[in-house]
Formats: C-alpha cells, structure tokens, sequence
C-alpha cells in the first residue's frame, strides 16, 4: 500500500491525539483541511484506520493485576472463541512458539488465577505467565 507523505503525517497526529480536529491538523501541518478530511476517509475506507480509542490507566479504575500469559493448546479455536469474548481479556495475539499471547487485566490476582483455572479446560499443553509490574510506554509507536 503507497501511502503519501500527507497521509503519514496525518497518521501520526491522530495516534498521538485521535480526537485532534481536522482544523489543527490542518494548522499543524500545513496540509488544507479538506485535504485533511478526504485523506482521512480514505485511510478508513482502505482500512489503515480501524477505530478510535481512549488510552485508559487500568489501576484507577481498579485493576491492578495485569499479565500477559504464552498459551499453547490442543483447542486453539475453542479457546480463542472464549478469549474473545472474556471481559477482562484486552488482547489477543497469535504468536510463534506458544499459540497465543493474552493481554489479561483482573482487579485481583486471585481472579487472575481463577481465569488461569479456566483456560486450563481447554487442553492447555504450554502455559507461561508474565506478570506486569510497570508500563512504561504506552501506545507511542507512530505518534507526532
């Protein structure tokens, strides 16, 4: 995909501020607001854009306990059937090695291991567990 110039810089100011009005942008950059504009519904229509999120400190909303867990299974889409649908689970990702990287947020590390309990009835053959003790950088890949 051939992404000018104007496009990236465009990219880089929403990841580093997604709710940046096309007019700052536009300020910003030099780059006309309608430019702005149609160069960002394209990005969505070819789909470089997916959604808009908030980035979110877990620990004031209550969840302290952060991990992320190396699953290799035997009942990879059954598994990832329930990942998907786990609330507390943040992310997924498939990954060489192991099957599956989860991205596990609880308010406690007793819930975290209840979950741990859980995933194990999925026929678990390797299973590594990476506790969170800081995040340092968050989400600072690609920004202005």
């Amino acid at each position: 995909m051939n992404l000018s110039n104007k496009d990236l810089l465009i990219l880089r100011h929403l990841r580093g501020d997604a709710r940046k009005s096309f007019t700052r942008i536009s300020k910003q950059t030099s780059i006309p607001v309608t430019t702005v504009f149609d160069n960002y519904h394209r990005l969505v229509e070819l789909g470089v854009i997916t959604r808009h999120t908030s980035i979110i400190d877990f620990n004031k909303l209550g969840f302290f306990f952060r991990s992320f867990v190396l699953v290799k299974t035997r009942g990879g889409k059954e598994l990832l059937s329930y990942l998907e649908d786990h609330v507390n689970v943040n992310s997924v990702f498939r990954i060489s090695v192991y099957d599956f990287m989860i991205d596990a947020v609880f308010p406690t590390i007793r819930e975290f291991y209840s979950f741990l309990e859980e995933i194990r009835s999925f026929g678990i053959v390797r299973l590594e567990i990476h506790d969170v003790i800081e995040h340092i950088k968050k989400e600072d890949f690609f920004c202005e």
